[in-house]
């Protein structure tokens, strides 16, 4: 075999693998309509946290009749606590792409990217443009942060059960 023949008979030779950096536009990834799939996921949550803290204001409240109790707890749980606590998270998940992987974002190359390199390239930020703000954006962001919320803490209590799994086994529990 001569050596023309060997280099055509081998599959094709790898590129040498190199990192590199490529200019990038974020623009905010949160649709101008929906929003009910993520108050849906975010609900077990949210209902619980309502459930205590109706409990709560209605031990507390001077009034007298429990369904008025009730209805004032959950329009001050909603405009106090859920809408601006889902919205803050949603700002500081997107505050940081790096951190969370883009969540919230896409991103949009500024330099071709082919789909061979696409895992090995390290986008860097130009600028951001966030989508206009209106209520119905406000609410899909403050669903979209009780999503994320709900993750961190599903994740921290994933972290969180190792040492308590391992403390379970040096007692005996299940042996």
């Amino acid at each position: 075999m001569t050596t023309n023949e060997s280099t055509e008979s081998t599959p094709i030779q790898a590129k040498k693998l190199r990192r590199r950096k490529v200019p990038a536009l974020l623009i905010e990834a949160t649709p101008e309509r929906g929003g009910l799939g993520h108050w849906l996921l975010a609900s077990p949550m949210i209902l619980y946290i309502a459930w205590f803290w109706l409990d709560i204001f209605a031990y507390y409240s001077p009034i007298p009749w429990r369904w008025l109790d009730w209805v004032l707890g959950a329009v001050i749980y909603v405009l106090l606590f859920v809408l601006p606590s889902g919205y803050l998270a949603h700002w500081l998940v997107t505050s940081l792409p790096r951190l969370f992987q883009h969540a919230g974002w896409d991103v949009l190359p500024l330099e071709p990217v082919e789909p061979s390199e696409a895992y090995l390239v390290r986008y860097t930020y130009q600028g951001r443009e966030r989508a206009s703000l209106d209520r119905r954006r406000f609410l899909l962001r403050a669903a979209q942060g009780w999503v994320y919320l709900e993750i961190a803490i599903l994740f921290a209590a994933a972290v969180a059960m190792i040492p308590l799994f391992f403390s379970a086994v040096e007692f005996g529990f299940g042996q």
